[in-house]
């Protein structure tokens, strides 16, 4: 008999539809958000994406196929969305309109 799936194992799509939001709330491109550009405002971008997509229980080699990243990539920026989140302002909100 299945049970309900943990939040790791749901529709990846649903995942999809964070980095789509991401897009949307900050006009730029999807493909251009998980390319490989290193702009600040980029990885800053990332950095919200990894951190919803880690509160919704993702494994960090999860996060980083999603985003074409290393899971390295993402324990470090993990890190620094915490600071981010921290301090306030646009990146915050940032967070907060991706979390939807």
């Amino acid at each position: 008999m299945l049970l309900s799936a943990p939040s790791r194992y749901q529709n990846p799509v649903s995942h999809i539809g964070v980095i789509e939001r991401a897009a949307s709330a900050t006009g730029f491109d999807a493909a251009l958000i998980t390319g490989p550009g290193r702009w600040e405002i980029l990885c800053e971008i990332r950095f919200a994406i990894m951190l919803v997509l880690r509160a919704r229980g993702l494994s960090l080699p999860a996060i980083g196929r999603l985003l074409h990243r290393d899971h390295s990539t993402v324990f470090s920026g993990l890190e620094r969305a915490e600071k981010l989140r921290a301090a306030g302002g646009d990146f915050a909100r940032l967070c907060e309109v991706i979390e939807q």
